[in-house]
């Protein structure tokens, strides 16, 4: 593997993986200097390793072999609240040297050279596409686990599980449709941009080619669907309790009227 430096020679070429750890993570200390940044931050790697966190729970790794990953990321370990036990990622071919940035037709990024800049916007996008592909993996579940309760609503017209089954279908999509609603905006532009705005071009050719903007309005219809049907359900489930309440009050209604008949009127008849 050729080094990463930013006046690399044409052609040189290493792959960058993206990866979310977990709901959160510390980058407290990682920047230069020790001291907190803005997102992404860059981490000491050894040559030639580059390395971007973010603290939602993401690290992108450039030009690293499987071991050297591997010890990256075991150092951030520690930092990780709520890891994940099915890590999402995103992975993809950088190409220096070229006379402008850009991307393939084969999905392999093209960059003028390695600055750090250049890779920290590379590093927003892969990691934002890493983001939406674990959330549209929770989305599908939530999707997949509602399903049956709205086609048994729509084919009989009344819900025929159990109440204790829906809560835990409706648990489950609650937590998919909570953990989503705080997920990493999107279409949001990395601050880098701030400083660098002759990056802007190469932010918007990777927005597109990742789909992020789309994807992330895809979510947000997809949300909005399973807090309409979460709403929807826990309705028809209290209206089932309310007239199980009042078939009950019925019930007991009666039983007391027969008590009263029988003290008052039937018993007194018999001899």
């Amino acid at each position: 593997m050729q080094p990463i430096t930013p006046t690399a020679a044409p052609g040189t070429s290493f792959r960058a993986r993206a990866v979310i750890l977990g709901e959160r993570l510390d980058h407290r200390g990682l920047g230069p200097g020790g001291t907190a940044m803005a997102d992404p931050v860059p981490i000491a790697a050894p040559a030639p390793v580059s390395a971007f966190a973010f603290r939602w729970g993401a690290v992108v790794i450039f030009g690293a072999d499987l071991t050297q990953e591997a010890a990256l990321l075991a150092t951030l370990a520690p930092r990780i609240t709520s890891p994940t036990d099915n890590p999402a990622e995103e992975t993809t071919l950088i190409t220096l040297g070229t006379e402008r940035d850009g991307v393939d037709a084969e999905g392999v990024i093209q960059l003028c050279d390695a600055a750090p800049e250049r890779l920290a916007v590379v590093a927003d996008a892969l990691a934002k596409s890493a983001a939406l592909a674990q959330q549209e993996a929770r989305i599908a579940e939530a999707l997949d686990r509602l399903e049956p309760a709205v086609a048994d609503l729509r084919a009989a017209g009344r819900l025929r599980f159990s109440s204790r089954a829906l809560h835990r279908q409706i648990g489950h999509a609650l937590s998919a449709h909570s953990r989503n609603l705080a997920r990493v905006e999107a279409a949001d532009k990395p601050e880098v941009l701030w400083d660098h705005p002759e990056l802007e071009r190469l932010h918007a050719r990777l927005s597109d080619e990742y789909e992020l903007r789309e994807r992330g309005d895809a979510l947000e219809r997809k949300l909005a669907w399973i807090g309409n049907a979460i709403q929807t359900l826990l309705s028809l489930i209290q209206a089932r309790r309310g007239l199980g309440l009042e078939a009950a009050v019925v019930v007991l209604v009666g039983i007391e009227v027969a008590f009263t008949l029988y003290e008052h009127v039937i018993r007194p008849l018999w001899p």
